[in-house]
C-alpha cells in the first residue's frame, strides 16, 4: 500500500504541473485520482478478505486460549503461509488441552486419594479396633488411639519396639512362632493375650490378631499391619461356660468330665515315660446319715466345707474333683512311690480331723480312701477307676477312715463278685436255691420249739455256696429283694407243712436291709400269709441293729406295720451294732439274740460271760425273749441256762439241715 501511495503522489504532482503546462489534461488528472482512490479501495477490501480478516481471528483465538477459554471461531485452513499458521496453532491448542486435561485429571485423582486417605485415617484413628503397622521386622511404628488408650501406653515409649513386647508374659514365646509363619506364608492369625502397662491392673484384654505385609511398588516387603479385635467378653463367655461344662457348681471343684479330660492326659504322659501318678478316689463316711438328719442345705455346706479344706492340702499341679454326691477323686502328678502316694492320702484323710460346724450342730467327718498307682497298675482309664473304686470299698470294709491300695487280690475277688452277680441270676430264674433250717432249742425242757430258715445256693453240679458268698452281692445289686420274697414264700410253706403234722414250731426269717426298707414289704409278707394260710405267730423276722438305726423313725414305722401283720420281731447279732436303751425300749421288737461272738469264747474269756450275762438281764427286765446263737459245746449252753437263757441255737444241738433231713432229730418236738 506503501508503493501505491507513492505513486499516486507521484501521478498527483505531474498532473499539477500539466495543469501549469496544460489546463487540458486537468480532467485527465480528476479521473486518474479518482480511479486510484477506486483501485486502493478494491485493494484495501482484498487485503482486508485475505489477511487482516484472518490475522484477526487468529489473533482472536490467541486471546481466548490466553484467558484458558476455547477458540469460538473456526479458523480457516488454506495451502498458504496464514492457513499454515492457523493449523499450527491449532494443533498447539489441542495439545495443550490435552496437557491440561492430565493434569486436571492428575489433579482430581490427587485430590481424590488425599480424600481417601484423610478418611482412611480418620477410620483407623476412630477404629474400634486396634491397628498398628510395623517395619518388615514388626517392630512398632504405628498404633491407633484405641489400642493405646486400651491398654494405657504411652506411644513414644512404644515405638521402635518389637511387637510381641504387647503380648503378655507367658506368651512372649508366641513372636519367635509368629516371625517363622510370616517367612512361610505372609500372614498371622491367632488369639493374643495382651499385657497391660498398668501391672496393678489385673483386666484381662484378649485379641484376635492378624497380620498381613505391606508391600511398595516393587512388590518388596516393606511393612506389617496387624488388625487386633478385642475378644475378651467372648473369651469371658468361653471361661463362663467352661466353667459351667467342667467346674461343680456348688463346691467349684473340678466335675467329672473335666476329670476324665485330666486323666486322659495324664495317662498319656505316664505312657509316654513322663512321670507315673496316683488316682484317689474316696467319699465322706456317714455322709447320707449327716444329709438325711440335718438337711441336704447341710449337707451341701459340708461338701463345700470339704472341697475347701482338701484344696489347702494339695499342690498346685494335683487334680481334685467332685465326681457326684460325695464322691470325690484326685489325681497326683509325678508320684515317685508307693509311700509318697501314702503320705499325701494321709495329709487329706487330716482335713477331716476337726469337726464340722453346720448351724447349730457339730459333727465329726471322715473319709475311706482308695488308691491306685499308674503306669503299675493299669494305662486304661476305666480300670484306673475301676481299682481305685476297689480299693476305696477295701478301706471302708476296714473300719473306713483310712486309705487302702489297689492290689491284685482286690481285682480278683471284684472278677468273683462279677462272675458270681452274673450266674446269681441265673440261680433265680432258675430256682437253684433251697432252705436249710437250723433248730432252736429250749434247753429247759430240752425241747425243738422252732427254726431258723437259712439259704443255700445249690449249683447244678450239686455244690453248695454258703450264704457268705452271695449275699452281699445279692444285697449291693439288688437281687435279694427277689431272693428275699423266695425265702419267705418257701419258709411259709415249709411251716404249713409242720403245722399240718401237728408240730406248732416257729419259724424265723432274717431280712435283708433292702428289703427292710422296701415300703412294699408288709404288703407282700401279708399277701404270703394268706396265700399258704400259715398262722403269723409264729413267723419271726429277724433284722440286725444297724438296719434300725439310720432313720429311726421310718423304722419304727416299718416295724409297727409289720407287728399288725401278728408277727414276732427279733434283733439279730444284738450286741454288735451301736443302739442305745433309749431307742431299744422305742422299737416293739419280742427278741433279741445274742451275736455268737460273745458266746464262742464262753467260758474262756470273763468279759464275754459278762456280756452276756448282762444282756440276759437287761432283756428279761424289758420282757424279751433272748435266744443265743453260735452254741458249740456243753459248758457253753451250761453257762447260758444257768443265766436263764433256755432258747439257743448252734452246732452242739444241730447244723442246719435240709427239711428231708430234720425227721431225724432227737429232740421233742413242740406240738
Amino acid at each position: 500500500m506503501l508503493i501505491t501511495g507513492l505513486t499516486v503522489a507521484f501521478s498527483y504532482t505531474t498532473f499539477l504541473q500539466s495543469i501549469e503546462s496544460n489546463q487540458s489534461v486537468w480532467h485527465l488528472l480528476i479521473f486518474t485520482l479518482l480511479t486510484a482512490l477506486f483501485v486502493t479501495a478494491i485493494l484495501y477490501l482484498l487485503l482486508n478478505q485475505l489477511i487482516l480478516k484472518r490475522l484477526t481471528r487468529l489473533a482472536s483465538a490467541v486471546h481466548r486460549v490466553g484467558r484458558g477459554l476455547q477458540p469460538s471461531l473456526q479458523l480457516d485452513n488454506k495451502p498458504d503461509e496464514l492457513g499454515t499458521l492457523n493449523r499450527s496453532f491449532m494443533a498447539m491448542n489441542a495439545e495443550i488441552n490435552q496437557l491440561i486435561t492430565g493434569l486436571d485429571n492428575r489433579i482430581a485423582e490427587k485430590e481424590q486419594a488425599e480424600m481417601l486417605a484423610r478418611k482412611l485415617s480418620k477410620a483407623v484413628a476412630f477404629s474400634s479396633s486396634g491397628i498398628i503397622i510395623t517395619n518388615h521386622h514388626l517392630d512398632i511404628e504405628y498404633i491407633n488411639p484405641f489400642l493405646s488408650n486400651l491398654l494405657g501406653l504411652e506411644l513414644p515409649a512404644i515405638y521402635g519396639k518389637s511387637l510381641s513386647t504387647l503380648f503378655a508374659q507367658d506368651m512372649q514365646l508366641l513372636g519367635n512362632e509368629m516371625r517363622l509363619t510370616l517367612q512361610q506364608r505372609q500372614h498371622w492369625q491367632g488369639d493374643v493375650l495382651l499385657q497391660q502397662a498398668d501391672l496393678n491392673n489385673d483386666t484381662q484384654h484378649w485379641v484376635t490378631l492378624a497380620i498381613a505385609p505391606i508391600r511398595d511398588e516393587k512388590g518388596s516387603l516393606s511393612h506389617y499391619v496387624a488388625a487386633l479385635q478385642d475378644i475378651s467378653f467372648i473369651k469371658q463367655s468361653q471361661k463362663q461356660m467352661e466353667r459351667l461344662a467342667y467346674y461343680d457348681s456348688l463346691t467349684g471343684l473340678a466335675n467329672r468330665s473335666y476329670f476324665r479330660n485330666q486323666l486322659r492326659k495324664s495317662i498319656a504322659m505316664s505312657q509316654r515315660g513322663y512321670y507315673s501318678f496316683a488316682l484317689l478316689y474316696f467319699d465322706l463316711d456317714e455322709f447320707k446319715l449327716i444329709n438325711d438328719t440335718l438337711g441336704h442345705d447341710a449337707g451341701d455346706d459340708l461338701l463345700k466345707e470339704v472341697a475347701s479344706r482338701l484344696t489347702h492340702r494339695l499342690r498346685e499341679d494335683d487334680t481334685i474333683a467332685r465326681l457326684g454326691g460325695d464322691e470325690f477323686a484326685v489325681i497326683l502328678s509325678d508320684i515317685k512311690d508307693k509311700a509318697q502316694a501314702g503320705q499325701i492320702a494321709a495329709t487329706l484323710q487330716q482335713a477331716f480331723q476337726q469337726p464340722v460346724k453346720l448351724g447349730s450342730h457339730t459333727v465329726s467327718i471322715s473319709a475311706s480312701i482308695g488308691i491306685t498307682i499308674a503306669p503299675d497298675d493299669a494305662v486304661d482309664e476305666e480300670l484306673l477307676l475301676k481299682h481305685a473304686d476297689l480299693a476305696m470299698y477295701e478301706a471302708k470294709a476296714r473300719g473306713k477312715n483310712t486309705y487302702r491300695f489297689f492290689s491284685q487280690q482286690l481285682n480278683d475277688a471284684a472278677n468273683e463278685r462279677l462272675l458270681i452277680e452274673s450266674q446269681l441270676r441265673e440261680a433265680i430264674a432258675l430256682q437253684q436255691f433251697v432252705l436249710f433250717y437250723q433248730p432252736k432249742i429250749d434247753v429247759q425242757d430240752d425241747m425243738l420249739i422252732g427254726y431258723e430258715a437259712l439259704i443255700r445256693w445249690l449249683r447244678p453240679d450239686n455244690t453248695l455256696v454258703p450264704p457268705g458268698r452271695f449275699i452281699a452281692v445279692a444285697e449291693s445289686t439288688g437281687l435279694i429283694v427277689q431272693i428275699g420274697e423266695w425265702i419267705i414264700l418257701e419258709a411259709c410253706r415249709f411251716l404249713a407243712r409242720q403245722h399240718s403234722r401237728g408240730y406248732a414250731v416257729s419259724v424265723s426269717i432274717n431280712l435283708s436291709a433292702r428289703q427292710f426298707n422296701d415300703n412294699k414289704l408288709p404288703a407282700m409278707i401279708e399277701q404270703i400269709i394268706h396265700r399258704t394260710g400259715v398262722d403269723p405267730a409264729y413267723l419271726i423276722f429277724e433284722i440286725t441293729e444297724s438296719m434300725l438305726m439310720g432313720d429311726t423313725d421310718a423304722a419304727i414305722k416299718q416295724l409297727n406295720q409289720l407287728k399288725r401283720l401278728g408277727i414276732s420281731l427279733s434283733i439279730d447279732d444284738f450286741g454288735t451294732g451301736y443302739s442305745s436303751l433309749n431307742y431299744l425300749k422305742r422299737f416293739p421288737v419280742d427278741e433279741l439274740k445274742i451275736d455268737r461272738s460273745f458266746v464262742k469264747d464262753i467260758p474262756e474269756d470273763r468279759n464275754d460271760m459278762d456280756i452276756v450275762s448282762a444282756i440276759i438281764a437287761m432283756a428279761q427286765k424289758m420282757q424279751l425273749r433272748v435266744v443265743a446263737e453260735g452254741v458249740e459245746s456243753a459248758e457253753q449252753a451250761a453257762f447260758l441256762q444257768e443265766n436263764a437263757c433256755y432258747l439257743v441255737q448252734g452246732y452242739y444241738f444241730s447244723m442246719p439241715l435240709p427239711e428231708q433231713e430234720l425227721s431225724q432229730l432227737t429232740f421233742t418236738i413242740k406240738t
